[in-house]
């Protein structure tokens, strides 16, 4: 590709370096060779100072967020999915998500386990993640542990009705189906399932004294 790069293109390119902080992205998404931003941040001091303005940009917008996503129209680049890497005072930017890596796609299967089950670790199992790097990953994104918290709320709640469900049907079956179709809870025993509901009544409680 010729050093030549058009304005608009130029324009195009810090735009998405402000986004993500990542010149080989911004780069891939404006169309423009890393040749070509080596070159100028090179031999063009002013050109320099606009990529780390740009990068100091991202770093902030993306660190303030409390998202391990990345915002909207950034969620893939030609068909790999990206993630927001890097935390705890480093430099942030949006990348491609390596194998065995929390996407927001294994976020949001994870939490969908969670909810149904209130068991971490099943929900590691189901997306191939440990519950060490589950944990991990709650520290460092502070929406993804609330939305690991509305979850497990979520569990509890539904674990109730289907409890109350159940034993309601042991004395008054109904005669006619229920629409929607009774939640199936997760394979767990009784005692298992009543235990989950003290701990959430004690948690609860602590929550509102």
């Amino acid at each position: 590709m010729s050093h030549k790069t058009s304005p608009a293109r130029r324009a195009a390119f810090f735009a998405a370096l402000r986004e993500t902080g990542n010149q080989t992205i911004a780069a891939e998404r404006a169309k423009v060779s890393r040749a070509w931003v080596q070159l100028h941040r090179s031999t063009d001091p002013a050109f320099k100072a606009d990529v780390a303005a740009a990068v100091a940009a991202s770093f902030d917008k993306l660190r303030t967020s409390g998202e391990g996503k990345p915002p909207s129209g950034w969620g893939t680049l030609d068909g790999v999915e990206l993630v927001v890497r890097g935390t705890n005072g480093r430099r942030v930017q949006i990348a491609r998500a390596r194998l065995h890596q929390w996407t927001p796609r294994v976020e949001d299967r994870f939490l969908q386990v969670v909810a149904a089950t209130c068991n971490v670790r099943a929900a590691c199992a189901a997306v191939g993640m440990s519950v060490e790097s589950a944990y991990k990953h709650r520290g460092r994104w502070q929406a993804f542990a609330r939305r690991w918290d509305e979850a497990i709320v979520t569990g509890y709640q539904r674990l109730d009705g289907a409890l109350l469900e159940n034993a309601i049907a042991l004395f008054e079956p109904p005669e006619l189906p229920l629409e929607p179709a009774p939640l199936v809870l997760a394979p767990m025993s009784v005692d298992h399932a009543i235990a989950l509901a003290r701990l959430y009544e004690r948690r609860v409680s602590r929550a509102g004294g």
